[in-house]
């Protein structure tokens, strides 16, 4: 069994030539919009159905001898669990195959009965060695390059975050939510379900040397019961990742591991093992917050692919220095005691380098040493001056702080964002990271904002702690790149 997952490449999982999706029905049309919207190849899409004679536009065929090919890259197996194993026999003895995703749920995580017939399917797929399965109990594959998707919401667009989630309503929301809130794209997902033939750990490795891919998120709830070695294995692999793993668990606490059996029928591990294996891999820690993860990939996403872009090597943070821009001293404290208490530090600006400052701008109302509170003069050159002579090799993290604007056509918008956009061409020179923190409420204007900033390349952020906690966890993944 080991052996056959080494030499196995998951490029016909997430890349098929072709589909065959059995037993096809109106209520997983879902499956055939998501391959419409992707613009897949639909000659090469077989529908069989027992029930109906076409779907989408779509000719169902009446049994699996009809489809007119011998081998299949990948069947989406949909049928009542009573038929699984049945079904599943049946198509392998008449079809070569590659790869299954078992849809089908109500095995392993919800009795004894469907504990069996997991045992059952495990038989038939060691029997036959060259096909592969995911799930079951899980939603499936997404692949823009191989224009795969079971949802049509699904972006289009490649990308470069890579994911592998337990849960399929999970794996769901962070392409929908991840896409919309801060435009992340995506190289390859999976909702892999109960795991009882591929395993978390070869999709990881998988996905280590997948070109296409430079972030990977999971969301694990446990090791699968059949599957004796994948403890072991899971562990070698994530210590020889060479790409970021943002690896959120489910089941941290006793009611949750609970609750896990129940899902996906796994065996949650003790929060003092994860402890050990999080300190002995590059892996970074994520809380069980399906909004941190998607905050965390954004901020890693776009610091590769900054430098990616201009062809240089991936930088990360030196050290945990803030400097905060805005234009209030109420909000200013707040920042500062919400940053200090994260564990940043915000250098306070004197002597010499605050007289530097003072010499571009004789400050009345407001703050030069660290926040720069600088109200009335957004729009004139000299904050762009104070900001550019403030931001030095010893500042890590610049956030600027602003609000929304009724009128972008209006000359002061206009000046501020020439400003905004040459700060951020000097924090780039230095290899640092810039922010723009643009807070959420219900507005149009806010809106529009915030869809051209982040149009134009800007990291923005609905908060200063969300941005803060991202950046900390791309400072401890650089700090474990040194050590693990």
């Amino acid at each position: 069994m080991e052996a056959r997952n080494e030499k196995m490449s998951f490029e016909r999982l997430f890349k098929p030539k072709n589909v065959l999706i059995y037993d096809a029905k109106p209520k997983i049309s879902f499956f055939i919009d998501g391959f419409i919207r992707q613009g897949y190849n639909l000659k090469n899409l077989y529908l069989v159905s027992t029930q109906v004679k076409e779907i989408l536009g779509i000719k169902c065929l009446k049994s699996v001898d009809d489809v007119p090919v011998d081998s299949i890259d990948l069947v989406i197996l949909s049928v009542r669990r009573d038929n699984l194993v049945k079904e599943l026999s049946n198509l392998l003895s008449r079809k070569i195959i590659k790869f299954i995703h078992i849809f089908t749920a109500g095995t392993g995580e919800f009795d004894e009965k469907g504990a069996n017939i997991e045992r059952e399917i495990k038989e038939i797929l060691n029997a036959y060695s060259s096909t592969r399965s995911i799930g079951p109990n899980c939603m499936g594959l997404y692949c823009p390059q191989g224009k795969i998707a079971y949802y049509s919401s699904f972006p289009t667009e490649n990308g470069d975050v890579g994911l592998i989630f337990q849960s399929g309503d999970l794996h769901s929301k962070m392409v929908k939510f991840g896409s919309r809130r801060y435009n992340l794209r995506f190289s390859k997902g999976v909702s892999a379900g109960n795991c009882i033939d591929i395993q978390v750990s070869e999709l990881l490795q998988y996905l280590n040397n997948d070109n296409e891919t430079q972030v990977i998120c999971v969301y694990f709830e446990g090791l699968p019961v059949l599957q004796k070695n994948e403890g072991r294995r899971l562990l070698e692999v994530l210590k020889n990742m060479k790409k970021p793993v943002l690896f959120m668990r489910g089941g941290r606490t006793e009611r949750g591991q609970a609750a896990v059996l129940t899902h996906t029928g796994s065996l949650a591990s003790k929060g003092n093992i994860w402890k050990a294996i999080f300190k002995q891999t590059p892996i970074i820690d994520v809380p069980p917050s399906l909004d941190e993860l998607i905050d965390y990939t954004y901020l890693f996403s776009n610091n590769i692919q900054h430098y990616k872009e201009r062809k240089k090597e991936v930088k990360y943070p030196k050290s945990k220095n803030v400097l905060v821009v805005l234009w209030s001293g109420g909000f200013g404290i707040l920042a500062t005691d919400i940053l200090t208490e994260l564990g940043l530090n915000l250098p306070i600006i004197s002597g010499k380098k605050l007289d530097a400052l003072k010499q571009i701008y004789p400050i009345r109302v407001g703050s030069l040493t660290n926040p720069l509170d600088m109200p009335w003069i957004i729009s004139s050159k000299v904050y762009s001056e104070v900001c550019k002579a403030a931001i030095d090799d010893t500042i890590d993290l610049v956030l600027i702080v602003t609000d929304a604007w009724r009128d972008l056509d209006d000359d002061k918008f206009k000046n501020f964002y020439i400003n905004l956009l040459g700060i951020r061409t000097h924090v780039e020179s230095l290899d640092k990271i810039f922010v723009i923190i643009l807070p959420q409420y219900p507005s149009e204007s806010r809106q529009i904002l915030s869809n051209k900033l982040k149009n134009d390349g800007f990291l923005v952020y609905e908060s200063i702690e969300s941005a803060a906690r991202s950046f900390l966890k791309l400072y401890e993944y650089g700090n474990k790149r040194k050590v693990v």
